[in-house]
């Protein structure tokens, strides 16, 4: 059985002190290394979306996870 990696993402603010529910990344990686880098050149995008103004006042952060899943396609 071969297996996947599903990136989740999870934002969330130390102000509020909580974090949204994980979202995960649309694609599967194939290996752990893939998923790393997905997951932080993700967080940086959402972080320059959300601009500094924003991270500022809610303290936020992201924190992701990268988790192996059996692949259903083989």
């Amino acid at each position: 059985l071969s297996m996947k990696i599903v990136l989740s993402l999870i934002i969330c603010s130390a102000l509020a002190g909580e974090c949204k529910p994980p979202f995960d990344h649309k694609d599967l990686f194939e290996d752990w290394s893939s998923c790393m880098y997905h997951g932080y050149n993700d967080s940086l995008q959402l972080l320059t979306v959300m601009g500094d103004d924003y991270i500022n006042a809610n303290k936020i952060f992201i924190k992701f996870t990268c988790k192996e899943i059996p692949d259903r396609t083989t």
